[in-house]
């Protein structure tokens, strides 16, 4: 839990700055202020919030909830006016100017325990948002829009102080502490989930029939379709088993399966050999598509391995599908921007057939392996969510290392399957190996 002491130095620090340059959240319980030139983040995690300064940390994506906006529309580009820090509540008072008008607001940050919470009001303290709402049948003091808000009763804070020379630093070794515990945590959930995938899928493949078995299996049924059709006369309607000879003259019994007409036995058995059939002619296409879904898993969980950090984690953790999004295709969140990964040929297919002209389009360069797409509105996409969607190509082509080549996808010529031709390229080499 936030320390009080700390929690002061922070506002004697927060005194001295003049301006709020930009303010969002970064991640679910996480916050940035950029005070003049110094980026503060806001952890309000229930029960472990904390504040650091200056720590790497991108946006996982883009918050559009209620709070979300008037966070950035009331606290970017705002002049400080005060900052005050008592006991575990840090609150920042700001003029903002939106539509030619002075404003005046407060932004009150309670690190208290289980009701740790970001709460922006007005300048007759009432709620405006909150990162929470609470209503009355959590507790006596509600947080919502359009109620004042209640004083918390003072506490008795008891804790032991100790010297901090280097306020910036002392915040980002507790960052690293802290969020290395979270993602060990968040890495074995995910991890254990992963490895049930895997092992359902190698049981799949295990059980899967090969091409020859299914042919025998075939010719079988078609073998008994001929033989009991030339011999009906022998089936009486009580018996299981039909005990007579092949055209070989060997002794040969064929089960008798349950249905209302037996003169249909040999169409019966005509089905299941031409479903054998069939299976077997299908069944290296099955064979691949779960090979290519387990080498996904694999390289994911590679992936995910390797992370060094919550942030980069939670890119690489997938975006929570809906009914409309498709099992062959991943989506992953970086700075807002979504990148789609093909997790197989059909996956492939669909992204060069889905895509729009000024998305971008990025694959290993002479290695098979997933083909990449950065989803674009916009007239450039950043340089570090390029780099991050060549590291999904290469990790999803099985490899720790190589060139990848991008351009936009109105260059890119599709041919047989997911095989392309592709001009006006640019190409990024990196090794992500750890």
């Amino acid at each position: 839990m936030m320390k009080a002491f700390i929690l002061k130095k922070i506002a004697d620090s927060l005194k001295t700055k003049k301006l709020i340059k930009k303010t969002f959240r970064v991640d679910e319980n996480l916050i940035l202020m950029q005070f003049d030139e110094d980026r503060f983040y806001f952890d309000l995690t229930k029960g472990s919030g904390d504040i650091y300064i200056n720590i790497d940390y991108p946006l996982v994506k883009k918050f559009k909830a209620p709070f979300d906006i008037a966070l950035e529309k009331k606290f970017t580009k705002a002049l400080i006016l005060d900052v005050k820090a008592k006991e575990r509540i840090l609150t920042i008072k700001a003029k903002n100017q939106n539509n030619f008008k002075s404003e005046v607001v407060k932004i009150r940050f309670e690190f208290t325990g289980r009701y740790t919470n970001a709460i922006i009001l007005n300048e007759n303290d009432e709620v405006i948002e909150a990162l929470r709402h609470i209503n009355e049948n959590l507790s006596s003091r509600i947080v919502k829009p359009g109620v004042k808000l209640e004083e918390l009763p003072s506490i008795e804070i008891k804790e032991k102080e100790f010297e901090v020379d280097d306020l910036e630093q002392y915040t980002k070794e507790l960052f690293n502490k802290k969020y290395q515990n979270r993602l060990k945590q968040k890495k074995e959930t995910i991890l254990n989930r992963t490895d049930k995938k895997i092992k359902i899928l190698q049981k799949e493949l295990n059980a899967l029939q090969n091409e020859e078995e299914l042919i025998k299996e075939a010719d079988k049924y078609k073998n008994y379709a001929n033989i009991a059709m030339a011999n009906l006369y022998q089936i009486k309607h009580y018996e299981k088993k039909l005990k007579t000879f092949d055209f070989e003259g060997n002794e040969i019994v064929i089960p008798i399966p349950n249905l209302k007409n037996i003169n249909e036995i040999g169409n019966y058995y005509y089905k299941l050999a031409k479903k054998a059939k069939a299976k077997a002619k299908n069944i290296h296409i099955q064979k691949k598509h779960l090979i290519d879904k387990l080498k996904f898993l694999q390289n994911y969980k590679k992936l995910v391995e390797n992370a060094k950090s919550v942030a980069e984690f939670n890119i690489y953790k997938p975006v929570k599908k809906n009914k409309k999004d498709d099992e062959n295709i991943e989506k992953f969140m970086f700075d807002d921007y979504v990148i789609l990964v093909g997790k197989n040929e059909k996956g492939n297919i669909k992204l060069l057939k889905q895509s729009n002209a000024n998305d971008y389009w990025l694959h290993i360069k002479n290695y098979p392996g997933s083909h990449v797409i950065i989803k674009n509105n916009k007239l450039q996409i950043p340089n570090k969510v390029l780099a991050k969607a060549a590291e999904l190509a290469v990790a999803f082509s099985g490899k720790n290392e190589g060139e990848v080549d991008y351009t936009k996808r109105k260059f890119v010529k599709t041919k047989e399957g997911a095989n392309v031709e592709y001009g006006k390229y640019s190409t990024i080499k990196l090794k992500i190996c750890h």
